[in-house]
């Protein structure tokens, strides 16, 4: 299994510089960028290099809806695919350190795991406990 980390611009590898900055390389992490010069085809294309050699991937996209995420997704109906979106390094550091992607099997849960890590290291300083929207309802604000 492998995460493909892709996104607009240098997202991709802006998020490896720093990975790499930050702990070395993760293995079985793939950074792909959608820059000004390519089209969706081209794009298409990198990810399919990549799933011809490992079929399983997640996919780590900047955002829902873009590109990058669109050409993912379509991966599905071919290969054992997750999309994500809305990525964060911090995410993909807790994820890619603590999990051997050569043995994991479940695309799924990875995804999982890299979701509940994004959640988990948002937070404002200071502030130990947030109040959601359906919570802010309820008191009529």
């Amino acid at each position: 299994m492998q995460i493909i980390v892709t996104g607009h611009g240098n997202f991709g590898t802006g998020i490896e510089s720093t990975v790499k900055l930050l702990a070395g390389s993760i293995p079985n992490v793939r950074y792909v960028d959608f820059s000004a010069d390519m089209n969706e085809e081209k794009l298409a294309a990198q990810f399919e290099e990549f799933l011809k050699k490992d079929s399983k991937a997640v996919f780590f996209c900047d955002l829902i809806g873009g590109t990058p995420y669109k050409q993912a997704v379509y991966k599905k109906e071919k290969y054992e695919v997750a999309v994500v979106a809305g990525c964060n390094v911090g995410s993909l550091l807790e994820v890619g350190l603590q999990t051997d992607l050569t043995q994991a099997s479940d695309v799924h849960e990875i995804a999982q795991n890299l979701i509940v890590a994004a959640r988990t290291g948002i937070q404002e300083f200071g502030v130990r406990e947030t109040q959601t929207l359906d919570e802010a309802d309820e008191d009529g604000i």
